[in-house]
């Protein structure tokens, strides 16, 4: 078996969680070295495409090629080419209905658009995911006035206590009364994005496109979003910090991200040549 095509979860996998938009020298080396030995790169995390496009960069996909795939699976993205391949939207007047009932029960909505994102107010999760993305965020009270462009995500943010208390409600209405769905990403922020779409299908998507197959690819993560390209993979791969199904899905348990664990896989993929 030959590995051609290598995909990356970001977030406790390359890097430590909310650890901002670059990796490591040592990983960025590697990820470099695999790609001279025309190893496929694609990146694929629950981030909007600005907090990937800085550390694709710092890898030197825009040289080498690879892809983006975005917003757990709603868009794809070449680098090289500095191109959308595709993306699953959502609608404006949903959006701001969405807003409405979010603010009502005491939570920040916020809409991500390419330009920035919309929200309600600051609250933790949004100030971590400014943070960690590198966004810029508009507050507003007439989202209205400000969502001009297509949306590539919502968010509702809050502290965890918070959150924890609204959150089945909120999704109970999200994914009945919408064709959207939430995942819960961290303890303060959730993602609204289409129904049907996650980090596998996003990586079905883009296969399908580029005739690059799972026959051929070995992925690394660590979150649930991941187990599912992990198993579907030739070679799936998880840290000793994933989670328990992605453990359990894994051909090889690396360390954990805080010992840049990824390396050991990358080492493997090297010496295949």
């Amino acid at each position: 078996m030959t590995i051609k095509v290598l995909v990356c979860d970001l977030d406790g996998t390359l890097l430590q969680p909310s650890g901002g938009t670059k990796v490591s020298e040592r990983v960025a080396q590697a990820l470099i070295e695999l790609q001279q030995k025309e190893i496929t790169l694609i990146l694929n995390s629950a981030r909007i495409l600005h907090g990937i496009l800085p550390l694709a960069q710092q890898v030197q996909m825009d040289r080498y090629g690879g892809y983006i795939i975005a917003q757990n699976g709603t868009m794809g993205y070449d680098v090289a080419a500095q191109k959308i391949m595709f993306s699953h939207t959502i609608d404006r007047d949903d959006s701001l209905q969405l807003w409405r009932e979010t603010v009502r029960r005491g939570l920040d909505f916020g809409i991500a658009q390419p330009s920035y994102v919309v929200a309600s107010g600051f609250s933790e999760g949004f100030v971590l995911d400014r943070d960690n993305c590198e966004v810029d965020y508009l507050l507003t009270n007439d989202p209205s006035r400000y969502v001009k462009e297509d949306i590539w995500k919502c968010a509702v943010s809050m502290n965890k206590e918070k959150l924890d208390q609204e959150y089945e409600g909120l999704r109970r209405i999200i994914e009945t009364q919408y064709p959207y769905q939430a995942i819960r990403s961290t303890d303060t922020i959730a993602d609204v994005i289409a129904k049907g779409c996650s980090k596998r299908r996003g990586l079905e998507e883009l296969f399908a496109l580029t005739g690059l197959e799972f026959e051929q690819t070995a992925a690394i993560g660590d979150g649930d979003s991941d187990v599912e390209m992990i198993e579907a993979s030739a070679y799936g791969v998880t840290l000793e910090n994933g989670s328990k199904r992605c453990r359990q899905a894994a051909d090889l348990i690396v360390p954990s991200y805080e010992r840049e664990g990824c390396l050991q896989l990358f080492a493997y993929l090297k010496n295949q040549f």
